[in-house]
């Protein structure tokens, strides 16, 4: 059959069409949910799974160092962004959305799994595919998720006490002084003028 402008299209067309409802199943493949251990404030139950797969693999258990997960790294990022402007949170929502995604994993990492859904190792080849990414973006999202992950692993008490570090320094109950209130001088006053 000769190949034609139209048949190209129909096919192309028929093409783009299967492409896309293989997409909606790929990116409609399940996650693999953790329950959070104190109430949500600004992640959805999806992207707090996916924050807390990626976190136990930047900062798995070893030794005497507790995962992520014994010292509730996903939490406190939950906690974190709650302080946030509200725009930073949505950007994070979106990160996770993307990462936990099939149909991206598999465009991107040749996966056809959610990454909450992928094995220990794939995890690990997906986060090391996006740090050395030749797509900025991607590298962007990885060392942000990494930064933020490895802040609040290393502010738990368990994580930086197996390095002998005793914590922030305690000032007590010392008050705050109270603030110095500059008053305005005295207006000079003028002698009256004797009649």
């Amino acid at each position: 059959m000769p190949l034609t402008r139209r048949t190209i299209l129909k096919y192309g067309l028929a093409g783009a069409g299967l492409l896309a409802v293989g997409g909606v199943g790929l990116s409609l493949r399940g996650t693999i949910y953790r329950d959070p251990r104190r109430p949500l404030q600004t992640l959805s139950p999806r992207q707090f799974s996916t924050l807390a797969a990626i976190a136990d693999r930047i900062s798995p258990a070893s030794g005497d160092a507790p995962s992520a997960w014994e010292v509730e790294v996903p939490e406190g990022i939950d906690e974190l962004m709650s302080t946030k402007a509200p725009a930073d949170a949505e950007e994070l929502g979106m990160v996770l959305d993307l990462v936990e995604n099939a149909l991206v994993g598999l465009m991107f990492d040749l996966r056809a799994t959610t990454f909450t859904g992928s094995s220990p190792a794939t995890q690990d080849a997906v986060l090391a595919g996006m740090r050395t990414s030749s797509i900025a973006a991607r590298r962007t999202m990885f060392h942000a998720l990494r930064g933020l992950c490895c802040a609040t692993y290393w502010s738990h008490p368990r994580a930086y006490a197996i390095t002998g570090y005793r914590g922030p320094p305690d000032f007590g109950n010392v008050g705050v002084p109270a603030p110095i209130v500059a008053t305005p001088p005295a207006p000079e006053s003028t002698p009256e003028a004797t009649p």
